[in-house]
């Protein structure tokens, strides 16, 4: 079969719309910002692909230490990996966040209230905790509209795809990267 770089730039898009549904290898990708001198990886839900703007959204509790890092850089790195076809596409992106807006609260009304626990706790991510999983608000089911203050939807413009494969007989790599006019392409060496 031979490998054509729009066909692998329109594969990989799909695999990102795809990546919206927990069914996918692609639904947990390790997301990757800039803390100060240091690279912080870890792995987020990926909510949609909006595949008209080319943006990757996952959501996140706002006190979350990711938004500060997001706020000092907004450039960041995803990686997403199918063990299954051996296939690799690293993103860069560039990160917005949204925090009580109109575009939170449509996403907001779409977590089913069971899910809201996420945006429940009484502390900050990543604050000392002298328990493990001591950090549900008291009653917190009955007063879900209350944490939608610690809500978070971050939009993440792609600006550039690493897309690899790695099979028997040859190894291939491609990249795609934004322009006005549209993704520009070319092969690189594995």
């Amino acid at each position: 079969m031979e490998l054509n770089l729009d066909d692998i730039l329109n594969n990989c898009l799909r695999y990102l719309k795809e990546g919206t549904s927990s069914k996918s290898q692609f639904h947990f990708p390790v997301l990757g910002t800039v803390n100060i001198n240091e690279v912080e990886l870890r792995t987020i839900v990926l909510r949609d692909f909006d595949q008209k703007n080319n943006s990757l959204v996952f959501y996140t509790d706002y006190r979350s230490p990711k938004i500060e890092q997001i706020q000092n850089n907004d450039q960041v790195s995803f990686l997403f990996y199918d063990a299954e076809k051996a296939e690799q596409i690293r993103i860069k992106a560039k990160a917005v966040i949204h925090h009580q807006t109109d575009l939170s609260k449509n996403y907001w009304d779409k977590i089913r209230v069971q899910n809201r626990k996420d945006y429940a706790s009484k502390k900050a991510p990543s604050s000392l905790s002298l328990e493990p999983s001591n950090y549900l608000e008291k009653n917190w089911g009955q007063h879900t509209e209350d944490f939608y203050q610690n809500f978070a939807v971050i939009i993440n413009k792609i600006m550039e795809i690493d897309w690899l494969v790695l099979e028997k007989d040859i190894n291939k790599r491609a990249r795609f990267w934004r322009k006005e006019s549209g993704f520009k392409s070319e092969w690189l060496i594995p």
